[in-house]
């Protein structure tokens, strides 16, 4: 390409960065309001973030349900807290997603999907099961269109969403304003100049930071285009980013095609139980709830207790593990298998098992492989907000898996962050009203960026340099971290931002180099925060380092926040907010 390449202006009152559940929600939310709203989506948000091929579960407090069972909004909180989250959660947000999270299902509901089955014995006809929490509190549900919902509804209600749009810098004036935001298209190769009064950033978790276990490029169970952007726009906006430390290590699931099942919760309950080689059980199956007797909680413990550690199971010769069904009744494995086909990719796993290996979990059983490293939710890694989901920069807020301090919220924390922060947007657009000129030299320097990779026949592809960032990541920040190791990455990381320049022959090629530049940043923030965190914290976090392996409450029952200031790096502590009980809101 060598024609100058096109800025495009836009003006909308409400920008949502990232059109996922959360973004589509936000969107949504905010159309209310007698606001212009744009979502600006890297791929088609028909189908994109991590619901984008589907959801069969969401969590809730459900007061048809829990009010019978004499649950309270209370003990969803202690439960997740304590037993989910190891109380390393903002729990003033948390209470927001619990309390909030029945009446955005019963917004979806409007939006047309089904919730609601004859065959269910449960309060309002619900099918519900127990996931995460001391009482049954998720709801399976026809989710596999969920997205394509969204985005009609979007639509209906006046929402612009251009597709193919990779999000790269955010605008702010003088005084810490939000103003704009810019972004590259990757069909057109345009430059997208947006000038807002107000701005949602939702652009999922960090994808792409280790390298597949499988060795082929997009089989992670995380969306393969969630490259952590907003965490890199933020982070260079001068916002602090918290928990980036807690890069997971591989973890047992479907090996080979990765998805989201897990075991003995989601989606393969109630019949799966794991197994070893021998037929010995690991993990119990677990049984439909009795709906008959309702009011049963389970005792709420720390950690992941019901998991085993597979890896040391293997070191003392073990395995290999199976998911087993086989014990299911016909009513059981049916039921999870339309579980299956609703949630992210099960309805292409299910065709893949019975049409090519004839698979059938009534009398076959599948084995249970470890799945690539990611930025999981016990990371809950992100921005620091408000109670309203705003960020230090005025008019900039979060929503879904961009918020900092939230550990395993997953659906519910997407679509009831999303309205919240939709709602805030638009009432920010509408104080500010009118929009303020942008002066500065960002939207030049993109065009000169993206210039420059288009005419640099001595740049690299953009696989070369995310291999060489993954092997950094994978050697010098794996399992087992120390401070000597985790410099050295730094340095190698540093060698690789500085010299290395990037090659792009279209517009997609262009995309994929502008998201290995946000994979490098997420890289440098996981390698420094690693360093900052002096102790090892072990499951769920996967946390170990060798020159601190003891844990260190005293000093680290923290969030770790970094924030770029004038070119450097600097590092906070943030104490863990627990709910306040005079302000926390109707």
């Amino acid at each position: 390409m060598t024609a100058k390449i096109e800025v495009i202006p836009i003006e909308t009152d409400v920008l949502i960065i990232g059109g996922g559940l959360a973004g589509c929600m936000a969107a949504i939310k905010a159309a209310e309001k007698d606001v212009s709203v744009t979502i600006a989506e890297k791929a088609d948000t028909r189908a994109s973030g991590c619901a984008g091929t589907g959801v069969d579960h969401i969590w809730a407090y459900i007061p048809p349900v829990h009010e019978k069972m004499g649950y309270t909004i209370e003990d969803i909180i202690e439960s997740h807290t304590k037993g989910i989250a190891n109380g390393f959660i903002d729990q003033e947000l948390l209470h927001l997603i619990v309390r909030e999270s029945y009446n955005r299902i019963l917004d979806l509901e409007n939006f047309g999907l089904n919730f609601r089955f004859e065959d269910s014995k449960a309060p309002g006809k619900f099918r519900v099961v127990t996931q995460f929490h001391s009482a049954p509190t998720t709801l399976n549900f026809d989710g596999r269109d969920l997205k394509v919902n969204l985005t009609r509804e979007a639509r209906k209600r006046g929402v612009r969403i251009i597709n193919r749009v990779n999000m790269v810098e955010l605008l702010t004036s003088l005084d810490g304003h939000i103003l704009g935001a810019l972004g590259v298209g990757t069909r057109d190769g345009k430059i997208y100049h947006f000038k807002t009064n107000a701005v949602v950033t939702s652009t999922g978790r960090v994808n792409r930071l280790s390298r597949s276990l499988t060795g082929v490029w997009g089989n992670t169970r995380v969306p393969i285009n969630e490259t952590g952007d907003g965490r890199a726009m933020a982070f260079r906006a001068g916002l602090p980013i918290i928990n980036m430390e807690f890069l997971s290590n591989a973890m047992y699931s479907i090996g080979n095609f990765e998805l989201n099942l897990g075991s003995p919760r989601n989606t393969v309950q109630p019949a799966a139980a794991v197994v070893d080689g021998k037929g010995d059980i690991l993990v119990p199956r677990t049984q439909f709830y009795d709906w008959d007797n309702p009011g049963e909680k389970r005792e709420v413990s720390a950690g992941h207790g019901e998991r085993p550690d597979y890896f040391a199971l293997q070191d003392q010769g073990k395995g290999p593990f199976y998911l087993d069904l086989t014990g299911g009744t016909e009513e059981e494995i049916g039921y999870i298998e339309w579980s299956i086909r609703n949630e992210g990719k099960g309805s292409y796993f299910l065709d893949y098992l019975k049409n090519q290996e004839h698979f059938d979990f009534r009398t076959d059983k599948l084995e249970w492989l470890p799945n690539s490293r990611e930025m999981a939710g016990t990371a809950s890694s992100g921005l620091v907000v408000d109670k309203d989901l705003e960020t230090g920069i005025k008019g900039l807020f979060a929503a879904g898996d961009e918020v900092g301090g939230l550990p395993w919220v997953c659906a519910p924390g997407a679509v009831t962050t999303g309205w919240h922060a939709g709602e805030m947007a638009a009432k920010e657009a509408m104080n500010r009203k009118s929009f303020q000129d942008i002066e500065n030299d960002k939207p030049d320097a993109l065009v000169s960026l993206c210039e420059g990779m288009y005419h640099n026949e001595d740049g690299l592809h953009w696989r070369e340099v995310e291999i060489a960032v993954q092997n950094i990541i994978d050697h010098y920040a794996g399992k087992v971290r120390a401070e000597e190791m985790l410099l050295r990455a730094i340095d190698r990381l540093s060698d690789i931002e500085k010299n290395v320049t990037f090659r792009a022959e279209n517009p997609h090629e262009l995309g994929r180099c502008l998201e290995v530049k946000s994979v490098i940043e997420n890289a440098g923030m996981v390698l420094r925060a690693s360093v900052e965190r002096k102790e090892s914290r072990k499951m769920p976090f996967g946390f170990y380092r060798a020159d601190y392996p003891e844990s260190n409450d005293k000093d680290f029952f923290v969030f770790l926040a970094q924030t770029l200031k004038e070119g450097r790096v600097e590092f906070n502590k943030i104490g863990i907010k627990k709910i306040d009980e005079n302000n926390i809101g109707s």
